[in-house]
């Protein structure tokens, strides 16, 4: 069943959305949210890039985000991923700027930290740039039917996706209520090819060349 998309008032500038989703998501209950990876899980598994894993020999990066707002949890994810033969990254933030260090542990993580901005960090020598993942797991506040994604308003992601010569296969994860009619767009913003939700997939074309 798919629900109905959140309709926009028209006083909601993305500050004001942004306020309204930051708390409807940390409201959500520790079993909803695990409930709602378990669903988002199972979307993944069918998922063609996902599904038929990694062949030896074939390395598969995927950049993953480790929640601590409030987001879809991801650790069941990460591990399932790389059960499946895929290399799981996580972000780290180095000058303003998203590196990926290598996650090299089960979920749950022992190491870790969180940054000043409250994101939850792994460290690690050698990070990779954004270009060098294949896929890209995301976070977001709010989606919209043309595929755009509204942040946290760090820009992070934006930077780290603009003037790539090849972008990953960008997927973001949200719940249901995070989906919204009609996005206002910036000249910076970089959309989303595919978002899983607990009910429902998206699928979305961009022109951007893309590994997947």
């Amino acid at each position: 069943m798919t629900s109905p998309a959140l309709s926009c008032q028209p006083l909601d500038t993305p500050a004001l959305l942004r306020k309204r989703l930051r708390q409807q998501r940390r409201q959500l209950p520790a079993r909803q949210q695990r409930q709602a990876e378990t669903a988002i899980l199972n979307c993944l598994r069918q998922q063609p890039c996902l599904r038929l894993g990694v062949s030896k020999g074939n390395e598969r990066r995927i950049g993953l985000y480790a929640p601590a707002f409030g987001e879809v949890p991801t650790g069941r994810i990460a591990n399932w991923l790389r059960q499946r033969g895929f290399q799981v990254y996580l972000p780290e933030i180095r000058r303003q700027h998203l590196r990926w260090q290598r996650l090299r542990q089960h979920w749950p993580l022992s190491r870790r930290i969180r940054h000043r901005w409250g994101m939850i960090e792994v460290k690690g020598q050698r990070p990779l740039q954004t270009a060098q993942l294949h896929i890209l797991i995301l976070p977001l506040l709010a989606f919209d039917q043309s595929g755009n994604r509204l942040g946290m308003g760090g820009g992070f992601y934006d930077r780290a996706l603009a003037h790539l010569p090849v972008y990953p296969w960008r997927l973001g994860l949200a719940y249901d209520f995070q989906r919204v009619a009609t996005l206002p767009v910036q000249p910076w913003d970089q959309g989303l090819d595919a978002v899983v939700t607990p009910e429902s997939s998206w699928q979305f074309r961009r022109k951007q060349r893309s590994h997947a």
